[in-house]
């Protein structure tokens, strides 16, 4: 969460008008259906993490901030941390099948 006081607080349509959320191509303002969704469910960033835009309810709605949309947008492109590899990936599928058949739960291929 963010410091409301010390924060420039913008409504989503006025955040549908920055610059990261623009198209590319035409520069239109995105719609503020995509700016919900990256309140209530984020998006998904480079290591394959849920990020989500911060907000704040004020009487007058929902409200976010230009430094909350610039720390969203780092926070999607995790330059410090590494997409998961493969090896790792293994490790965590290995260590949930023990975990299952240590809680008593049959782990294999259904239906093979």
């Amino acid at each position: 969460m963010f410091n409301v006081l010390s924060e420039d607080l913008i409504d989503l349509r006025a955040a549908c008008r920055e610059k990261p959320f623009r198209h590319r191509r035409t520069g239109k303002p995105a719609h503020i259906s995509s700016l919900y969704r990256h309140v209530m469910r984020g998006a998904t960033a480079s290591n394959g993490a849920r990020i989500r835009l911060e907000t704040v309810r004020t009487p007058s709605g929902l409200r976010t901030s230009r430094e909350a949309i610039q720390r969203f947008i780092s926070a999607l492109t995790n330059q410090g941390l590494p997409p998961p590899t493969t090896a790792s990936r293994r490790h965590q599928q290995e260590k949930a099948e023990r975990e299952l058949s240590e809680a008593g739960f049959e782990v294999g291929e259904a239906g093979v």
